[in-house]
């Protein structure tokens, strides 16, 4: 039988490669519309530091391109540009009542065309040129996503002059992105040598997993550097099959460019794995042709990138002192305390990283917490999200471990090859695979810099792929015999169930966060109550005052949130409403029927679950000082109004620091 000819592939092969396309095109139609429905299901800024981001954003598009600091004085937005005040859409939002207060829902009538419309027709311009162009991320954050989504923002702003469609196409960003993401990360698992069932699969799992769905629907740059760091890597992977190929290392070079200017700390890790595989494959092989070429084509995109970074922030001061580096974990107190404070400090990081990878901070916001990591998911009930999770943290726990274990294994095999001589074999074999090394340098560059791998589990975002093959593929080899294989398994008809799951179940949990029932003021008149001398039952939780400082959740200046619950004691019964006096005198009715938790825990009654209210006070016409808040509650029959409680003090024109009450 004569060989085929060079380039013919079989026609089940065929079938099979259009097969698995039109799959992973479904795979990520899919993804991208989940994300695309949680854009706008999502309410404005209740996404993790999405006011922040958000107002980087909308800082470059107003300005029409890069702002340095040092000429922000000097700077003054175009006239006629349709501005998306961050400050105004924030109070609008009413993001700062909201964030991190699960019995606070959206404001009413949100989502609605009358709603947008509403914001749309009332813009107020909430800061002045010189606060819109100085948002707090510009001395923190390099600007290459912000940029990309200033120019979405403008390119919006030639068909439409509404701002907040400006504020959903910002979003919108991050949705483009996935799509793209997902096409890298197929192709990058297949270059691992994965199946195409397997890599598919994966590759769904990513697409909906909730985390993904939650970054992938709002402000944030952890989305391009997603894209970009799956792209960086899968030239890298290339590479080692063809190490001097000019097109896969133009690729990798502006990659690897582009994620500098848009989080330092992904390219320093993908940079890293990359150029140690680059570098000990050529050592090896003792390959040293067109080095100076292939190392300038590499380098090159990030040095110009870096260098207009640099220009931007050029006579700005140092945003950390010489003295806080190297002390931010602690080391320093611990060498200190010699052997014992050494120890001691091992001991306690150890145990608190084991607790928060399986059942702390970092366990939850990996696997589904939602808004500003306020909203658990819920999968259907209580008990079925409790035993899920319980099962999550139980094969968390076996993956750490067997992830530690086959690292020792693996680097006492590269240490024997190295002893027998083969030192360049062993660094071969060690950085040959820098999908896995991403993941374990970011672990080491989080426990650096916060004294512990963990903090937040979306920081893995970026690198989601290394983290799928590190547990399904690496740490399932440090088991014998069949038990690799059943780990395998086990975890990955978990993921596509969980993943599944996830999906549905993440609409229910934001609908019962967001859109409680009944949350809709209940017209009363107020004249047409009967004064009743009995003193209504309710507590105020919260009291918010504005923020002196561009911060998350913040208040606008002249306005003042109340928070509560209440209830009419006397028909033992939800209120029918809530009104608000200033002075004495009759000022705003509160918005009613906002989950109330500590009405069921003081009460221990759960009929009191939605006994909630809120209040976003304009306090602009109260003349700067003290005034004196009183709440008056409407009898559940709708005919009677108490009396007021003991009366609480608020400062008009006083601020507090961001997130203060």
């Amino acid at each position: 039988m004569a060989t085929p000819a060079a380039g013919y592939h079989g026609g089940g092969a065929l079938v099979r490669d259009r097969v698995a396309n039109i799959a992973l095109a479904v795979i990520v139609l899919a993804s991208s519309l989940v994300a695309l429905a949680w854009v706008f299901y999502v309410p404005i800024f209740e996404a993790p530091d999405e006011t922040v981001h958000f107002e980087y954003s909308a800082a470059l598009y107003s300005a029409g391109g890069l702002i340095a600091p040092r000429d922000v004085a000097h700077m003054s937005v175009p006239p006629g540009r349709t501005i998306p005040y961050p400050t105004y859409l924030e109070s609008q939002a009413a993001v700062a009542v909201i964030a991190l207060k699960p019995d606070v829902k959206a404001p009413a009538g949100y989502g609605g065309s009358s709603y947008y419309s509403a914001v749309d027709s009332s813009v107020v311009p909430g800061e002045t040129d010189q606060q819109l162009l100085n948002p707090p991320l510009l001395r923190y954050y390099p600007f290459g996503y912000y940029l990309l989504d200033a120019a979405v923002m403008g390119v919006t702003s030639l068909f439409t002059k509404s701002p907040v469609a400006l504020f959903f196409a910002a979003r919108m960003l991050s949705v483009a992105l996935l799509g793209v993401s997902l096409v890298l990360t197929y192709l990058l698992l297949r270059r691992l040598r994965t199946g195409p069932l397997l890599a598919l699969a994966l590759t769904g799992v990513i697409g909906l997993f909730p985390m993904t769905t939650m970054l992938s629907s709002s402000v944030q740059s952890d989305s391009l550097s997603f894209t970009l760091s799956t792209l960086a890597l899968l030239a890298a992977m290339e590479l080692r099959r063809r190490s001097h190929d000019m097109r896969w290392l133009t690729v990798l070079g502006l990659a690897l460019g582009l994620l500098l200017v848009t989080k330092v700390h992904y390219f320093a890790i993908v940079a890293t794995a990359a150029g140690a595989m680059l570098v000990t494959q050529r050592l090896h092989t003792k390959d040293a042709r067109r080095w100076p070429l292939e190392a300038a084509v590499l380098v090159i995109p990030a040095v110009v990138l870096e260098s207009i970074q640099v220009w931007t922030q050029w006579g700005s001061p140092p945003l950390i002192a010489a003295a806080q580096l190297g002390d931010i974990p602690d080391y320093r107190s611990a060498l200190a305390g010699g052997i014992p404070g050494i120890a001691g400090y091992i001991g306690r990081i150890t145990s608190f990283t084991f607790l928060d990878h399986t059942f702390g901070r970092e366990f939850t916001s990996f696997w589904g917490a939602f808004g500003w990591l306020d909203t658990p998911l819920v999968l259907g009930t209580p008990g079925v999200t409790v035993a899920a999770w319980f099962l999550i943290a139980g094969i968390s726990i076996a993956l750490l471990v067997c992830t530690l274990v086959r690292l020792t294994q693996v680097t006492y095999r590269l240490v024997r090859v190295a002893r027998r001589g083969r030192l360049r074999c062993a660094l071969r074999m060690a950085f040959s695979n820098p999908v896995a090394i991403t993941f374990f340098l970011l672990a080491a560059f989080l426990f650096s810099v916060e004294g512990y791998p963990g903090i937040q589990g979306r920081y893995y975002f970026p690198l989601l792929p290394a983290v799928f093959w590190v547990a399904l593929k690496y740490a399932p080899r440090a088991l014998p015999g069949k038990f690799g294989p059943a780990l395998f398994r086990m975890q990955a008809v978990g993921l596509v169930a969980y993943t599944i799951a996830g999906a549905i179940f993440a609409f229910p949990t934001l609908a019962a966060r967001y859109y409680a029932h009944g949350r809709d003021p209940v017209p009363v008149a107020r004249e047409t109550l009967t004064v009743d001398a009995h003193s209504g039952r309710y507590v105020i939780t919260r009291l918010r005052l504005p923020e002196a400082t561009l911060g998350v959740g913040r208040l606008p200046p002249n306005r003042v949130a109340v928070v509560g619950w209440a209830i009419d004691d006397i028909a033992a019964a939800p209120a029918r409403s809530v009104f608000i006096d200033v002075d004495g005198a009759p000022y705003q009715q509160a918005v009613y029927g906002d989950d109330s938790p500590q009405a069921v825990a003081a009460l221990g009654n759960s009929s009191y679950d939605r006994c909630g209210f809120d209040a976003i006070l304009d306090t602009t016409l109260l003349v700067p000082g003290p005034h004196q808040l009183t709440v008056r509650v409407v009898s559940a029959g709708g005919d009677r109004l108490y009396a007021p409680g003991p009366s609480l003090e608020f400062v008009v024109g006083a601020t507090v620091g961001p997130g203060s009450s």
